[in-house]
């Protein structure tokens, strides 16, 4: 049974209910990580030169992913690039990093696909939303020190 506004028993999206989903999802995405033998942090930087970012595109977009600091998120670049996932100045996936985000993003779609199974998409896009306006809401409170 759905939960209508009108039900006085239906959850209210809050900091608890995204807390336990957010730990919930990110044990089962660690699993996964484990098994390609990433962090959590490299898998974000491997996305974004995946996505064709350039070095500086890269370690921008996972700072301000991470919420991390400039040198960090190059150390991240320079780390994938010392395990042999990256090459080049620019950089570029190896094939063995290609391998890896591959293998990565499969697991994630097929791990989407099972946890949002039988969630109408008028549900998810109205909780896409919700969570839209909670983050900018969080940014905004962020920059104001």
């Amino acid at each position: 049974m759905t939960a209508t506004p009108a039900d006085p028993c239906a959850p209210l999206l809050d900091g608890r209910s995204i807390g336990i989903a957010y730990h919930a999802i990110a044990a089962v995405r660690d699993r996964l990580l484990a098994a390609s033998g990433l962090t959590f942090h490299q898998s974000v930087a491997l996305k974004a030169v995946a996505d064709g970012l350039d070095r500086a595109g890269a370690a921008d977009r996972v700072g301000a992913t991470l919420r991390i600091g400039a040198a960090q998120a190059d150390a991240l670049l320079g780390e994938l690039a010392g395990a042999g996932l990256l090459e080049g100045e620019r950089p570029s996936l190896t094939g063995r990093g290609r391998d890896v985000q591959d293998r990565f993003t499969d697991a994630v779609a097929g791990l989407t696909e099972r946890l949002y199974a039988g969630i109408p998409v008028a549900e998810r896009e109205i909780a896409a939303r919700a969570l839209a306006h909670v983050a900018a809401r969080a940014n905004a409170e962020l920059a104001t020190g």
